[in-house]
């Protein structure tokens, strides 16, 4: 999608230590990170400079904060992380030549390049911590503290931060939502009972996620870090670091078909990242079967042998996970229409005829998202829209913070068919319920 060009992270209110200091100490202070390292001083004290000096600026005219920043060369995102604490990346800007993302202006350009910004910094408190708790550790002095700061981001920010903003692009992946699984009642309550009986045997589990297909089943956590979770290991398939005991290893054919298995990390060992959740320290697993993945959060001594049990269980009991993925595998309701459905409740998103994103369905998904946009910042006057363009048709209604949206190839129909369809398949797909 892009090239990323800088990355650094500065603190406003960081001040040296010395008691007199020159105008180039007090801003190497505030500069906590920046890649890549080869960067001469005056260089980095200029771009600092830059960005600093407009966010002042732009303070005494507005409340609103600077994020976006576009030049002939380059693209700039800034991203306040807390308070007084900002990350910057600079992306060079593509030449002019066809490519998936040429459809889109600049304003979804930089959309994405947001989504970017917000999952790292997630997703590096979800393996570290919260930054400002890491700068301000009682267990070591200023300068310490910050030097391992360093270390965690130059391990963390480049390698995530390229590979996202590199990867190809899909609007769908851009929602800050999980895919949400439609499972039938029965099927939710088999996996209900499971992790009912899991946690009654292992004290150890102290939350859980259970995903299929890439869809949550059913959860503990609240929604932010479920999302978090959800972005580390489904989004990003848990390669988010350069640090192998935190990159979780794809599965090779034919494993976890049949009988439960522990995921493991590209070191060879169990996936067993450390991860902070609301101030305490878990150990992530992952046991899979099928589709069918089972995300725990733990709190113990001995990893290996927790995880180990845990997959002996879900194996050897009958109404383990053989029995949910079976319940489970029921071939959806074929259909050929073209929908997208989110719930901003629940943070979650749905999409039917989207698998391959071909041309015609960035077309289409660009014209999705521009209406989505439209209804975020007119939400008490837009409860239904219909909108014409050169791919056909685009039908939306919005209610108690959902979102349906269909699409109709054709360009020929007039407003009134377009109207009738969409409440046809309202009443047909979704029985009146969804709207209530």
């Amino acid at each position: 999608m892009s090239n990323v060009s800088t990355i650094f992270v500065f603190d406003v209110n960081r001040a040296p230590s010395s008691p007199n200091p020159t105008d180039e100490e007090v801003q190497d202070a505030k500069l906590l990170y920046y890649y890549p390292d080869h960067r001469e001083v005056e260089e980095r004290r200029s771009h600092l400079g830059l960005i600093e000096g407009l966010l002042v600026l732009l303070a005494s005219f507005t409340k609103h904060k600077i994020d976006f920043l576009r030049t002939k060369l380059f693209t700039t995102t800034i991203s306040e992380w807390c308070d007084g604490i900002y990350l910057v990346v600079c992306f060079k800007n593509e030449e002019n030549s066809w490519n998936e993302m040429a459809e889109y202006s600049h304003h979804w350009k930089h959309y994405m390049t947001k989504v970017v910004l917000e999952n790292a910094k997630k997703l590096f408190e979800l393996l570290h911590g919260p930054l400002r708790d890491l700068l301000n550790a009682s267990d070591g002095n200023a300068s310490s503290n910050l030097e391992s700061v360093r270390r965690a981001f130059e391990d963390f920010l480049p390698s995530f931060i390229t590979k996202a903003a590199g990867d190809s692009f899909n609007i769908l992946n851009a929602w800050n939502a999980s895919y949400k699984s439609h499972a039938s009642a029965l099927s939710t309550l088999d996996a209900q009972t499971l992790i009912a009986d899991l946690c009654s045997e292992f004290e150890a589990v102290h939350d859980y996620v259970f995903i299929h297909n890439k869809e949550v089943l059913h959860s503990s956590l609240d929604l932010d870090n479920m999302l978090a979770l959800y972005t580390y290991l489904i989004k990003h398939q848990g390669s988010v670091s350069e640090r192998q005991e935190l990159r979780m290893k794809p599965l090779a054919d034919g494993e976890g078909v049949g009988e439960a298995h522990i995921m493991k990390s590209e070191s060879g060992d169990a996936f067993s990242p450390k991860v902070h959740i609301n101030g305490q320290a878990y150990h992530l697993g992952v046991v899979c079967m099928g589709g069918l993945y089972l995300v725990l959060l733990l709190q113990c001594d001995d990893v290996m042998f927790t995880l180990s049990s845990i997959k002996e269980y879900l194996s050897g009991t009958p109404n383990g996970m053989g029995a949910l993925l079976k319940s489970l595998s029921q071939p959806p309701v074929a259909s050929k229409l073209r929908t997208v459905s989110i719930n901003a409740v629940t943070k979650t998103i749905r999409s039917v005829g989207y698998n391959e994103i071909d041309e015609k369905a960035l077309r289409e998904l660009q014209v999705i998202r521009g209406i989505h946009h439209l209804i975020e910042s007119s939400l008490e006057v837009i409860t239904r829209m219909h909108v014409r363009s050169k791919q056909g048709w685009c039908s939306a209604q919005v209610s108690n913070g959902r979102e349906m949206y269909l699409t109709l190839p054709s360009e020929s129909l007039s407003l009134t068919d377009v109207s009738g369809a969409f409440n046809e398949f309202v009443k047909t797909f979704l029985g009146g319920i969804y709207f209530i």
